[in-house]
């Protein structure tokens, strides 16, 4: 499979008039603002503003056609499935779950996860991991980043286009590994930001890095 590096980062808005003229279309995007992880869980809810952006989002997706949602198991990417899907006027339909774009996908155990922010070490690991490309009970990073390429291009989402809700370190490691983007620790993936995959007519696929509004981006620092 031939994959194509989009530079210039792409808008929501661009994404319906792309996907016209593409075989299939996968956004993979971060979920929205959330509360605190040290507020008790590690699986914590969208914040007020967290469900409006989300939904302010999915209006540029508004005319995409036919698509799927999906999200990663834990509870703010399901929300941020769902208010896209609201904002964007798409059917209400009941949304799959997938572990693979789950915040635990990268770690050679899901347990592992938990364990790092338990401790109060993942954001030390993380740097170690982005900067490094290994780290303890990890997948290597190159490894992990194929393996995420593989399953967007060839899972059929059931439609032709596929929305999908996910976290940063999934999308930081694809779109870093595969040149799209220079992230660094002071410019990170932000909220409801991610990659865009379009299939073209001869069956290659082009990526890109997609945030609602290319022109206002906001900057983020890894968060955790």
């Amino acid at each position: 499979m031939a994959l194509h590096i989009e530079k210039n980062i792409l808008s929501f808005g661009d994404i319906p008039r792309l996907a016209a003229s593409s075989r299939k279309t996968v956004l993979l995007v971060r979920h929205s603002f959330r509360q605190s992880l040290n507020d008790g869980t590690y699986d914590p809810p969208l914040t007020r503003e967290g469900t409006e952006y989300a939904r302010s989002c999915g209006a540029f997706l508004a005319g995409l056609g036919e698509t799927a949602f999906g999200t990663s198991p834990r509870l703010r990417a399901r929300q941020t499935a769902e208010e896209l899907m609201r904002g964007g006027g798409f059917p209400e339909e009941e949304m799959r779950v997938y572990p693979e774009i789950g915040d635990t996908a990268m770690f050679t155990r899901p347990e592992y996860l938990d364990a790092a922010l338990a401790s109060g070490g993942i954001a030390e690991k993380l740097k170690s991991y982005f900067s490094t490309g290994k780290a303890p009970n990890m997948i290597d990073l190159p490894v992990f980043a194929r393996g995420l390429l593989a399953f967007l291009t060839e899972t059929d989402f059931g439609r032709k286009n596929a929305v999908l809700a996910t976290h940063d370190i999934l999308l930081v490691a694809l779109l870093s590994v595969y040149e799209v983007y220079p992230f660094r620790l002071d410019d990170w993936c932000g909220y409801v930001q991610g990659a865009a995959l379009f299939r073209g007519e001869n069956g290659d696929w082009s990526i890109a890095y997609a945030v609602p509004d290319a022109e206002h981006r906001r900057k983020y620092a890894l968060f955790v």
